[in-house]
């Protein structure tokens, strides 16, 4: 599948790595959905970005907490793009503090609503555009279908070494991990779901520089990524046709 004309989704892509990985795609040749939910100067820069370069994008607002919001979106993309979403990358998340002793019931509720419960439903509905389900009578065909469509789910490093303070995040963010293996297996071969764990790639919001400086330099790397190690990861699972399942961590070894 190529990606020159090949109309991506992108969720959160009005700023961060949203943002990179929107205009990555754009560079690629692929028309861009560019979704955000309260950044829209900062999804409209993205965009003019990209139609000065010579690319085709639209930006779309929704609420990653709203259902009805979530439900809309993939149906949005396609008609704003003028054909089928043929690849999707969840990128959107929210990223607050708590632990197991003082998490709130709606910081849980948000973080499983945005972090998990959107994405997975971005999913059904990307495949849906190719194929409504199986059916039990389905006989399987002689040579494997052509691909049709690719899934990249950014996750999170500590999906592998889970660490203390992020419980919402950290629980959605694994229950993501357990969708994307899900979801390979059974939308293989037409699709291809795979993820990205970023590692320290951009200071928190709100964090000192000084504490992302110091869990960049404790690291295997012993210093930061940046965006472009994200896109580079991505390109790279977008261009394969035999993996699926599978996570990048691109965290300069944090994970181990």
């Amino acid at each position: 599948m190529e990606m020159a004309q090949s109309n991506a989704l992108v969720t959160g892509a009005g700023h961060r790595l949203g943002a990179a990985i929107a205009l990555a795609l754009a560079e690629a040749g692929a028309p861009v959905a560019i979704h955000y939910g309260r950044s829209d100067q900062e999804a409209e820069a993205v965009r003019q970005q990209i139609l000065q370069k010579g690319g085709q994008a639209v930006t779309l607002q929704a609420d990653l907490a709203d259902p009805n919001d979530v439900d809309g979106l993939m149906e949005r993309a396609a008609d704003a793009l003028e054909g089928t979403v043929r690849t999707l990358v969840n990128s959107a998340a929210i990223f607050q503090p708590g632990g197991v002793r003082d998490t709130t019931r709606k910081s849980w509720s948000r973080h499983l609503a945005i972090n998990l419960t959107a994405p997975t439903r971005l999913m059904g509905a990307f495949a849906r555009q190719f194929d409504p389900g199986p059916s039990p009578t389905t006989e399987r065909a002689p040579h494997p279908p052509r691909l049709e469509g690719r899934i990249i789910n950014i996750i999170d490093q500590r999906i592998r070494r889970p660490q203390p303070g992020h419980l919402a995040y950290s629980t959605a963010k694994a229950g993501l991990w357990h969708a994307t293996q899900v979801a390979a297996a059974e939308l293989a071969p037409t699709i291809t779901v795979n993820a990205i764990g970023p590692g320290p790639i951009l200071p928190a919001p709100g964090d000192p520089r000084e504490k992302f400086e110091a869990i960049a330099a404790a690291t295997p790397m012993q210093h930061p990524g940046s965006p472009n190690d994200i896109t580079a990861a991505l390109m790279f699972l977008l261009s394969q046709t035999y993996i699926t399942g599978e996570m990048l961590c691109v965290d300069g070894g944090e994970h181990l």
